[in-house]
């Protein structure tokens, strides 16, 4: 059986290209690792990176063309609807008899209405798709029922059905590491915002735990993994980091779980590990302000982390409530004075445009931003994702527009939000977007310190990107 996995290159299709670097499509190599393991004999794997190669929908064809795939599988934000939709049709058309399944955030969200809208498909995933997906591969392969495998809709007889939901691995050190042989490496990158000094070898991307026990109304996490967190041991996401390094050149990382040091002893013993193990890295990862502690910090900055992430969301302690975030302002200042303190960089990102949101919680947001004068920063308009509190709350307040197409979902993009805000248009939004991005970056003492930063051309090359991207987010018409 032959398998093409496809990350379709949904960035043509909307959203604004060079905001967020290069990112390894860790989930469908996680998905090629298992199918490796637990299908016998082992299937003929190959993954596409479209997003990651910047390549066409011409170009997309013309491998699936000279593959003959069986079985095509594709990951599916809410962003790339299009883009999925046009390559189920070209692989039906080739190849009417090879199978197509989907898995990802805009599945999980619309598990039967999505293989009815786009009949092309014939299976889609909802959730961790690891083991669905292998029992759907060895159903095909034997013939048998599909009735058993979890999470699966499917058709039959032109009716469809979807599988109760879900299972999930609860040791994560059961799931072999991603299949990095089946990834271009080399090509994958740090966005600006997060770039952690000169690069030596590539950049790997890796996630050492699933899933979040918060409850943020706007956050996709709880679609796919549910709300809690599985965590994988020490020693385990020590072995993965070692063979990024030694087998692959990697020499920084970038940790994508929600809340890298949920665990303080676990992050502690992956730090001393690290030192142990003589692992010369460099890191950033993301955490929330309520887990952040002098000691862990220290210990992360001596294990190689350059950069965390911080979504501090607003300035508003009423906006903060309301998107059930769970900290508070306090908490956030805090934190930065830890990581000023210890000298670990940081990004904070701040989102606009939630529900209760008016032009005076805005610019406390700004304010609030700048006076936390974190190295980078982000500005988002809120976006009701497919599946989250925040879709459903504005649904039912009338706030959303169902004529917006789904490429208008793209994480950073210049297009406009779905939410109809009785009291902000999305022109309006735009504006105090933008409107942020300039008072935070346009201050002199903001510019000087940079400034003071470069040391070498590198350096200027960066500044001078980050300045060109910053002029595109703001100045790009919708």
């Amino acid at each position: 059986m032959k398998i093409l996995f496809i990350n379709p290159p949904f960035t043509i299709f909307g959203g604004l290209e060079g905001v967020g670097g290069k990112t390894a499509p860790l989930n469908l190599a996680y998905l090629a690792a298992y199918l490796r393991k637990h299908i016998v004999p082992v299937p003929d794997l190959k993954i596409v990176d479209g997003e990651g190669l910047r390549i066409s929908m011409n170009e997309v064809f013309e491998q699936i063309k000279e593959y003959q795939p069986d079985v095509v599988g594709m990951t599916m934000p809410t962003s790339s609807y299009d883009c999925v939709k046009e390559i189920a049709q070209k692989v039906k058309s080739l190849f009417p008899k090879a199978l197509i399944v989907v898995g990802g955030p805009h599945p999980t969200a619309f598990p039967q209405t999505l293989i009815k809208e786009i009949p092309e498909l014939d299976f889609s995933i909802s959730g961790e798709g690891e083991i669905s997906l292998c029992r759907l591969i060895t159903a095909i392969q034997q013939n048998s029922d599909l009735s058993s495998i979890p999470a699966l809709s499917h058709k039959k007889n032109g009716v469809v059905i979807a599988n109760p939901q879900r299972i999930l691995i609860e040791n994560l050190d059961t799931i072999p590491f991603p299949a990095r042989d089946l990834l271009p490496n080399k090509i994958y990158y740090a966005s600006l915002a997060k770039k952690m000094g000169p690069t030596v070898g590539y950049l790997a991307n890796i996630i050492t735990s699933r899933g979040c026990p918060y409850g943020c109304t706007y956050c996709e996490s709880k679609v796919i993994w549910g709300r809690g967190a599985r965590l994988r041991s020490a020693s385990n996401v020590i072995e993965e980091i070692k063979e990024c390094v030694n087998v692959y050149g990697a020499s920084e990382f970038i940790f994508h779980d929600d809340i890298l040091p949920i665990d303080r002893e676990r992050m502690l013993e992956i730090c001393r590990r690290i030192k142990d193990e003589k692992l010369d890295i460099h890191w950033a990862c993301m955490t929330r302000v309520n887990f952040v502690w002098e000691d862990v910090m220290r210990a992360m900055k001596d294990a190689g982390c350059r950069l965390i992430n911080f979504g501090f969301e607003t300035g508003s302690a009423t906006i903060l409530k309301s998107i059930n975030k769970g900290t508070t302002l306090d908490c956030a200042r805090e934190a930065m004075k830890i990581c000023e303190k210890i000298g670990i960089r940081t990004m904070g990102n701040f989102m606009i445009g939630n529900v209760g949101e008016t032009e005076e919680t805005i610019k406390e947001t700004i304010e609030f931003a700048k006076e936390l004068n974190p190295h980078t920063i982000g500005v988002f308009v809120a976006t009701p994702y497919p599946g989250t509190d925040l879709y459903f709350q504005v649904k039912q307040l009338g706030y959303y527009n169902e004529n917006t197409p789904w490429r208008n979902y793209a994480c950073v993009s210049t297009s406009q939000s779905p939410m109809l805000l009785p009291n902000l248009s999305p022109e309006r939004l735009r504006y105090w977007q933008a409107r942020a991005l300039r008072e935070f970056y346009f201050r002199p003492v903001y510019i000087w310190k940079r400034i003071k930063e470069v040391k070498n051309i590198k350096d200027v090359k960066t500044l001078f990107s980050g300045l060109a991207l910053f002029l595109k987010i703001v100045f790009k018409k919708n």
